[in-house]
């Protein structure tokens, strides 16, 4: 009887938060939207360090709820985290006092490793009471700081804070930790963890499958699999149309997927909620590889109720950075989608598109991937429309940036404080009204 009425308790517990979750998330967005006025710029600056940690326990706090919430609180707590994860960025880039710099001025392969180094410029956030450490089959998602990272982050709706997944290996019996990963124009490698973590990014987190033998098993899998394709010289391509039904090319979300797809015999299909993406200018989805509807996307792992928010890092240094570039692309794919613009392509752009066409001429690509900036390593597969779009979106957001930073540090000289997210876009929307007709073209003549 009493095991009966705990079970009772339990379920009309769980079903009354899944009925009221989406009061709660409301309510806890509202609490947590950035609006900072005089008193509470000091106590970021004072206690920032005290408040980041409440707020990634809030974090954890919802985290933990996932498994009880409908669809519709799962969509609404992507939204919530979002709210919650600028409130961070906001207050550590001020209570660390962090100069800040453009990526592009940050040598990535000298600096001390993120996570695994202590007093590395700001601390990572562990939600395990021991030392963390990284287990076989955790998933990192990641946050690059270019303009392609920030398309992926901000193409899909709601806009999310990651860019990249990578798949962890630990051999059993070094104990020596890998990684995983696919990368246009390079395809599926094995790096080691200190490769992966001197990787451009301004933030990185740690989720872990629950079920322990499930993540186990499908990443010595994934491992065995890519050393073999290397072992016969057939490496693994980079999937760039993003075709989830077939394994033989992988992106980088699709090593995690196929993994655990592969050896549950189709039982575990990651993500449980994947993003939706709507943007109208589906020439410019196409030259990227990405489709309209649902699509799995990094942010998405953040809320499936499979795995574990286990530590949260971010690089105070370069945040201004990839904020400003998410701002730029989110105000681009705005404009896109409310005033029937889209992207032209520049005329670097169609530079670029001619010149790769020389990549299979070796003397010659090697001389015109210098002049480009195309990397001269690249694999021969990668679409030229893929080529153009990236130095498109490069360019366009290259111009706003220059305005961007401008702002930004006019109105951090101005009144003590760097510009809220929505301010930067509410910024970037007068910018562009102000713009010539070339930077943007209406798709009406």
């Amino acid at each position: 009887m009493k095991i009966f009425v705990l079970a009772f308790f339990i379920i009309c517990t769980h079903s009354a938060f899944a009925s009221d979750c989406m009061s709660e998330l409301n309510a806890v967005e509202k609490q947590h939207k950035l609006d900072p006025d005089k008193n509470q710029m000091q106590d970021f600056e004072k206690s920032g360090d005290k408040i980041l940690v409440e707020l990634f326990k809030e974090r954890l706090r919802l985290h933990k709820k996932i498994s009880t919430m409908d669809n519709g609180c799962r969509l609404k707590l992507k939204e919530v985290f979002l709210t919650i994860r600028e409130k961070e960025d906001f207050i550590g880039s001020h209570f660390y006092s962090a100069p800040q710099v453009s990526a592009n001025n940050v040598d990535f392969k000298s600096i001390a490793l993120p996570i695994l180094s202590k007093n590395y410029h700001a601390p990572y956030m562990n939600a395990e009471s021991t030392p963390f450490e990284f287990k076989n089959g955790d998933i990192m998602i990641t946050k690059g700081i270019s303009f392609t990272s920030a398309t992926i982050s901000e193409v899909v709706t709601p806009r999310a804070l990651f860019s990249h997944i990578v798949y962890i290996y630990v051999d059993p019996k070094t104990k020596k930790v890998f990684t995983m990963e696919s990368y246009i124009g390079k395809g599926v490698e094995i790096f080691s963890i200190e490769e992966a973590l001197r990787n451009e990014n301004a933030r990185i987190t740690v989720l872990r499958m629950k079920d322990r033998k499930a993540a186990d098993t499908a990443a010595t899998w994934m491992y065995n699999k890519i050393k073999k394709s290397e072992a016969d010289n057939k490496p693994i391509a980079y999937d760039y149309q993003l075709n989830f039904h077939d394994n033989s090319k992988l992106s980088c979300e699709e090593i995690a997927y196929d993994a655990l797809k592969s050896t549950s015999n189709g039982k575990i299909i990651i993500p449980e909620n994947p993003s939706i993406v709507d943007l109208k200018d589906e020439k410019l989805l196409d030259k990227i590889g990405i489709k309209k509807g649902a699509l799995m996307m990094p942010g998405d792992m953040e809320i499936d109720s499979r795995f574990d928010l286990i530590l949260d890092w971010t690089d105070y240094r370069i945040n201004r950075d990839s904020v400003r570039k998410d701002a730029i692309m989110g105000s681009i794919f705005y404009w896109i989608n409310n005033h029937n613009y889209h992207i032209d392509e520049t005329w670097k752009a169609i530079a670029a598109r001619i010149v790769w066409s020389t990549r299979y001429i070796p003397g010659l690509w090697n001389l015109m991937a210098k002049l480009s900036g195309v990397p001269v390593d690249y694999k021969k597969d990668v679409p030229a429309g893929a080529i153009s779009a990236v130095e498109s979106i490069k360019g366009i957001g290259g111009k706003m940036l220059e305005f961007l930073n401008l702002a930004d540090e006019k109105h951090q000289r101005m009144s003590n404080r760097w510009m809220t997210s929505a301010e930067l876009r509410m910024t970037l929307d007068n910018y562009i009204k102000s713009r010539p007709p070339e930077i943007y073209r209406d798709f009406h003549d």
